[in-house]
């Protein structure tokens, strides 16, 4: 007996230290880096001769310029001021520019997108997400339904695969789009045997289950989007967003045998929450809202409450309804729609999360209602400490945990205040005349989001968190 366990120990101590050396010979191999692939070389390290490989193009996305020049008839509930990267067309311009616009792509069941990239440098949250834009409506076939909703969990910061997995920023990556694991499976060898790394090669599963794919008119529309928001170090993040055609590729494989395809299935999601709450900040949150109440005794309040303003991704698949290009990494929340003239303002006020610990970073952002375009906005960095003003009494010690800020048409230079008066765009945006559609003097609501639970790697739940608050104040007649 004693004889047979020492041979089992002996056994897996050698297979141990075989597969040590097989890694540690592997890890010695020279990689090859991603940018070096070309269309060629790619369709070269296929096996399957009929293969087609197309270029693509990757760049910045402002959503604001493409509203305000009429590329687009929405902003979909962008965060305000913020840029987005994507695989994109591109498209003329004032002054004989381009302008970057995300691209609708049909795919096949075993066709495959492959982004070589690399991560952002640091900052508090990046993701890579794909979308089903629309679909066909057979209710109206001439106007296809727009969903916008996410295909399940992101890769962020917290599940990127990349070389160093302890540090997620300026690292090389490869992302593969793709409904077939057969494909996927294929690409990944190919890669391989090219040279490149296997650990950063990440696959963005689209699930068969819920996608239609194919050329037709009855297929879906996708899109592939990468959020950017925080940066440490803004001068990083501008060479970043810059210069991204030196840094990414993007190449389109479609393969002509359907025969034998392996569609993907739905992969397992991470669950949202942790069980601890902000229920204990209630308290002292209500203590703010009748102090910001008792400063404006010459205005009459109007509370606008808040609710759930985006379902989950598979709500837009169930329901048919448009989900904005939610991404399961945050929560939506928002307010009712509301006017603001100049003689009015607005008190936005709750929780930080991200100083109570449930999110890597909140926000919130002010929408023209009816393009839904994020015009203005704050961070839970740039509206720390903002309610250190306010007397809580017995509360007082738990102002850090909270916010409190003005909206206004105009600030006059008041401190925490937010003006909105100009539609956000960056300075090399090629439009003049203002932002013909966009009525700025029209209705607007507010929306709140909460970036990442640190512990769990996807947004909080909802009912962990205590929502964002606004009061809306008008002159008393």
């Amino acid at each position: 007996m004693v004889h047979i366990r020492f041979s089992l120990f002996l056994t897996v101590l050698l297979t141990l230290l075989f597969s040590h050396t097989v890694r540690a010979q592997a890890d010695l191999r020279t990689h090859l880096s991603p940018r070096a692939i070309t269309a060629n070389s790619l369709k070269a390290s296929m096996t399957e001769n009929e293969i087609q490989v197309s270029t693509w193009t990757y760049g910045t996305v402002d959503v604001a310029c493409l509203v305000c020049n009429g590329y687009l008839p929405s902003g979909y509930g962008n965060n305000a001021g913020a840029l987005y990267l994507s695989v994109v067309d591109q498209y003329p311009a004032q002054n004989g520019s381009v302008i970057n616009a995300p691209k609708d792509m049909k795919l096949k069941a075993n066709d495959a997108v492959v982004i070589i990239g690399k991560t952002p440098p640091p900052m508090a949250y990046f993701s890579y997400t794909g979308f089903v834009f629309d679909r066909y409506n057979a209710d109206d076939p001439n106007n296809r339904l727009v969903i916008f909703s996410s295909l399940g969990d992101t890769i962020n910061q917290y599940r990127v695969h990349a070389a160093d997995p302890r540090n997620p920023f300026n690292q090389d990556i490869v992302i593969i789009l793709t409904a077939d694991q057969k494909t996927d499976a294929t690409i990944r060898y190919a890669l391989v045997e090219m040279g490149i790394d296997p650990s950063i090669i990440n696959t963005y599963i689209i699930p068969s289950s819920v996608a239609k794919m194919g050329k037709t008119e009855e297929a879906d529309t996708f899109v592939f989007l990468q959020r950017v928001f925080l940066p440490e170090n803004k001068a990083e993040f501008d060479s970043y967003l810059n210069t991204a055609s030196q840094w990414a590729q993007v190449f389109y494989l479609s393969f002509p045998d359907q025969s034998s395809l392996r569609p993907f299935l739905m992969p397992e999601m991470k669950i949202r929450g942790t069980g601890k709450t902000e229920v204990d900040m209630m308290p002292a949150l209500d203590r703010l809202e009748s102090t910001i109440l008792a400063n404006h005794p010459g205005y009459q309040a109007k509370k606008l409450e808040t609710g759930i303003w985006l379902n989950e991704w598979l709500d837009g698949f169930q329901r048919g309804v448009n989900l904005l290009g939610e991404c399961r990494d945050t929560t939506y929340l928002r307010t009712p729609d509301f006017s603001l003239d100049s003689d009015s303002f607005l008190m936005v006020f709750g929780v930080n999360h991200e100083a109570t610990g449930k999110a890597t970073y909140s926000n919130f952002s002010v929408y023209q209602a009816e393009m839904e375009l994020g015009i203005a906005g704050k961070n839970s960095r740039e509206f720390a400490d903002s309610a250190d003003g306010y007397d809580l009494g017995q509360y007082n010690s738990l102002t850090r945990y909270l916010y409190a800020y003005k909206i206004a048409r105009n600030c006059n230079n008041e401190t925490n205040c937010l003006p909105v008066n100009t539609v956000p765009t960056t300075a090399s945006c090629p439009f003049s005349n203002g932002c013909p559609f966009v009525d700025l003097k029209g209705d607007l609501f507010l929306g709140f989001r909460a970036y990442v639970e640190p512990e769990t790697g996807v947004g909080p739940y909802w009912y962990e968190i205590l929502w964002d608050r606004a009061i809306l104040f008008t002159p008393k007649q």
